[in-house]
Formats: C-alpha cells, structure tokens, sequence
C-alpha cells in the first residue's frame, strides 16, 4: 500500500480492497465520469502523485484534486468508497410548498370545480390558485406556479377531470 503526505498531517492510504474498488470505477463503462474522476485523484495521491501532476494528468483544476483528497481523508477509515464520494449538501431556500399542499392542489385539479363550491365549468391556473388560497391549502400561490405542479412530469394536465 502506497500512501503520500497530504498538508503535511495526513497520508492518504488505501487498503488493497479500496484500491480495487477505484480500479473498478475506472474500468466500468458505466461509471459516471465525476466518480472516475474522483477515483483518478485519489488512486493518484496513494500513489504520491503530486497536486499538481495530478492536475496535470488528470485535466481538471487545482481546486476539484484538493476538494476530494480532503474529503478522502476526512473521512473515518471504515467509510465505503462510494460513501466518501458523495457530494455535500448544498445549501439553497427550503421549499415553499410541502409534497402534500401540491398533492392537494393536483387533486383539487382532478375534481370538477362544481365539487368545490365554484360556479365554472373548467379550472383554469388561476382559478386553482385562489381556490388553493380559499380553501386554506397555501397562504398564497401564483398561476405560475400552480401550472409548473401540473406540468412538472409528475402529473398531466389532460389527465385530469375538468382541467383544460
């Protein structure tokens, strides 16, 4: 087992059954390129294959062989290598609706407006969006995105009953 000094603290060491497995990404034709990559940078730092020949090599930046060398060793010894290869969290707004006020509104959809207590025929985008906020299901709510519920692959507006 090789191993190379990482800031001058860690040494990054594989056991045979790691490197085997980061072999086998690389083999697979199927692997995803990101999880070759990553295997690349880190077969190459057991391997003591400097940051910069590695960046070299391998035609990414110095930051992305710095970024998985330092998860690598991060992480337990007993962490699988998939494991260690899975993207952080990233931060971004908390979703505005819950999975079951769009439930809601999609099923409203799929009820004739006349169930609802509303004198039209047909829901338009608009129309479910107030009935939305009259029936209590969100706070607030545009057209906009009450057709982009509908729309999103999840649920076909021809599909539904009265929805044209």
């Amino acid at each position: 087992m090789a191993g190379m000094q990482l800031n001058h603290t860690k040494t990054i060491t594989l056991s045979d059954n790691q490197r085997a497995e980061l072999e086998s990404i690389i083999r697979k034709r199927n692997s995803a390129q990101a999880l070759v990559l990553r295997s690349r940078i880190i077969l190459a730092a057991a391997d003591g294959v400097s940051i910069k020949a590695s960046v070299r090599s391998l035609g990414c930046n110095r930051e992305t062989v710095r970024l998985w060398r330092k998860r690598w060793v991060n992480c337990p010894d007993d962490t699988p290598v998939m494991e260690r290869f899975k993207e952080a969290s990233r931060s971004g707004a908390p979703a505005k609706f819950t999975a079951e006020q769009i439930c809601e509104i999609i099923a409203m959809a799929c009820d004739k407006p006349e169930d609802h207590g509303y004198p039209f025929s047909h829901w338009s985008e608009n129309s479910l969006a107030m009935a939305s906020v009259d029936k209590g299901i969100v706070s607030s709510i545009s057209q906009r995105q009450v057709g982009r519920f509908l729309k999103s692959g999840r649920y076909s507006a021809r599909q539904g009953r009265g929805l044209d």
